[in-house]
């Protein structure tokens, strides 16, 4: 049996420290550490993943790195124990380049967090926040009727960006150029807001996981996306019906949070729903 190339305990802890502690996917962000019963006692729900795997066999394996390369630091992602194995159960989606993109915009989003000024008003910061979230549903994947996108995949990686500004801060275009920066809902002081926002990333993700299930089930037929429109074909008018209803709960909610900051909501859809 292949030795598997381990991480040390000290890589281990300083890929956690760099994205404080909290999971590196972007779509997560979940912290990994607290408190135990015992005064002196933490509890770790964190693992040190590695991008490509630490033996043959393993999820991402490249024969072509030495036993030093894989056991690095640079082959190192600290993930939550679910997101760990979800990149490990699929490595055709979850491949070493989005791995360490996760890794960058992780650090990225540690980074923002240490350097950013100390609060002034708590009250203020969370408007700030919320008007920062609004802004982010800006965009054509809110507003346009699923049966109209005109491209598809663009569609699935708005909402994806989406999810990560709200988890991180990080907002970015579709060639990835960070149009703003702030914090994540993590950071809101207002618990009633951040219980919101909680539930609007899991409607997201809803959204998402729905979109991933109709590709592989055949409900949706993607083309090649040739930068102006998209081929493709809904084979389940269900589907489609489902994306608005469900983007259009999306919208509710952080109008509604934005009511109670007293910021502008986002704009909603251009269109009615279409009843099939």
């Amino acid at each position: 049996m292949h030795p598997r190339d381990e991480f040390s305990k000290e890589t281990k802890e300083i890929v956690a420290k760099r994205v404080g502690s909290r999971c590196s996917n972007p779509n997560c962000r979940r912290p990994t550490s607290g408190p135990q019963t015992h005064p002196r006692k933490t509890v770790n729900i964190g693992v040190a993943a590695h991008i490509t795997a630490a033996a043959p066999g393993g999820a991402r394996y490249d024969e072509k790195m030495t036993p030093d390369e894989r056991c690095s630091i640079d082959n190192a992602l600290w993930l939550c124990q679910n997101c760990g194995k979800l990149v490990d159960n699929d490595s055709a989606r979850y491949t070493a380049d989005l791995l360490r993109r996760w890794r960058h915009l992780s650090e990225e989003a540690s980074m923002l967090e240490v350097e950013s000024m100390p609060a002034i008003s708590r009250t203020v910061i969370d408007e700030d926040l919320i008007r920062f979230y609004a802004q982010c549903f800006d965009r054509p994947a809110f507003q346009d009727l699923f049966h109209q996108e005109g491209s598809i995949e663009a569609f699935d990686r708005a909402i994806e960006d989406t999810i990560t500004a709200l988890n991180t801060g990080c907002l970015r275009a579709r060639d990835g150029t960070v149009l703003q920066q702030a914090k994540g809902k993590a950071y809101l002081t207002n618990p009633a807001w951040r219980e919101k926002l909680d539930a609007l990333v899991d409607i997201l993700r809803a959204i998402r996981s729905r979109y991933d299930l109709a590709l592989k089930g055949g409900t949706l037929r993607v083309g090649r996306d040739d930068g102006d429109r998209q081929w493709y074909c809904i084979n389940d008018h269900n589907l489609a019906a489902w994306m608005d209803g469900t983007r259009a709960q999306a919208i509710h909610i952080i109008a509604d949070v934005c009511k109670e900051a007293g910021v502008l909501p986002p704009c909603g859809p251009r269109h009615r729903p279409v009843h099939w």
